[in-house]
């Protein structure tokens, strides 16, 4: 199967982006537009698979990604959930922005949109009935990703602004190291039953 000039378009800008180290704002509206979240934090990615989501506002949470596991730590409960790496966008929409290139074309249908805000947008349409995002835009500021906008099967929306960007530096490996503390409970979803 061949992939769309739109799709090609997009791999060209992520493919110049082999990492990612940015602050973030998440706001999260249900389908009638009321507001039910509001986070911010920092964020980095270390493409592929390599991914850091560390929310500092209202609630701690920290989201570790590495190819075959996520982490979801939560400190206030003192808990740690692993889960396989696979179909865990749900905790971290800014995770498929970690994946290969064939994965999001296989996924998603891919448009370019006009340009709005400055920005350079993308739309991808979810090729799942049950996918977690129906549909995806994603604006670049040259190959910097700066906005994300998600809205799920049900309607609900999040719109994710990435500020203090800085692409294609080098990272360390250790961001991407869940280091688990003493006294905290792990809910490990990877072990067969």
């Amino acid at each position: 199967m061949q992939a769309t000039p739109a799709a090609d378009d997009l791999a060209k800008r992520l493919n110049a982006v082999s990492s990612m180290q940015a602050q973030f704002v998440q706001t999260v509206k249900d389908n009638r537009g009321k507001l039910i979240q509001r986070s911010s934090g920092q964020m980095a990615i270390l493409r592929p698979g390599k991914f850091r989501w560390d929310m500092k506002k209202p609630v701690p949470q920290l989201i570790i990604a590495n190819n075959e596991r996520l982490y979801i730590y939560d400190p206030d409960l003192l808990q740690v959930t692993i889960r396989p790496f696979k179909a865990t966008e749900g905790e971290a929409p800014a995770l498929l922005l970690s994946r290969h290139m064939t994965d999001l074309d296989k996924d998603f249908t891919i448009k370019i949109l006009p340009a709005a805000a400055g920005l350079s947008w993308y739309e991808l349409l979810s090729k799942q009935k049950d996918g977690t995002f129906a549909n995806i835009q994603i604006g670049f500021k040259n190959n910097e990703i700066r906005e994300m906008h998600l809205e799920d099967s049900l309607g609900q929306k999040t719109h994710i602004q990435f500020q203090r960007v800085k692409t294609n530096i080098n990272l360390p490996a250790s961001l991407f190291v869940y280091q688990r503390s003493a006294g905290v409970d792990v809910i490990d979803e990877t072990r067969k039953r």
